[in-house]
């Protein structure tokens, strides 16, 4: 026996509210804070985020079931994006970082990825912004119909 449509949702809500304020959060942090102390903080993070955006996804894959509603079809779409530029770019980015930092390395090349970790960073936050305006959305429609 599964776990409700109710819980699945809860779930789903958690796990993308804790994805998207953390990838605005590393975003925030990148921008303000010492390089060091953040890149460091990213890396051990990314426990927290991978399992969130991931629990994201399959609960999202499971509310959404095989239905093919234009809003289910572009929140699909984005999660894609959003997974691919997590494992391609902004993890690699990540860990070049922290290596770059703990080496005492400052220099043109982390200014260049830190520049690609932050585009990256922020395409992200905006398509997991999209999601969630968009899963907001439904939900309140589906509330007004029961």
């Amino acid at each position: 026996m599964g776990m409700s449509r109710v819980v699945v949702l809860r779930v789903h809500l958690v796990a993308a509210s804790l994805a998207l304020l953390l990838v605005l959060g590393f975003q925030i942090a990148t921008l303000t804070g010492d390089p060091a102390v953040v890149k460091r903080g990213i890396v051990l993070a990314l426990v927290v985020l991978v399992p969130a955006l991931a629990a994201t996804g399959a609960t999202g894959m499971r509310l959404a079931g095989s239905s093919r509603a234009p809003f289910v079809v572009r929140k699909r779409r984005r999660m894609i994006a959003i997974a691919a530029i997590g494992v391609l770019v902004l993890v690699p980015c990540a860990v070049t970082l922290d290596r770059f930092v703990a080496a005492g390395y400052l220099g043109g090349w982390f200014h260049a990825v830190q520049y690609v970790e932050l585009i990256a960073g922020l395409v992200n936050v905006v398509l997991l912004g999209l999601n969630f305006r968009d899963g907001v959305a439904v939900t309140r429609r589906r509330k007004k119909w029961n």
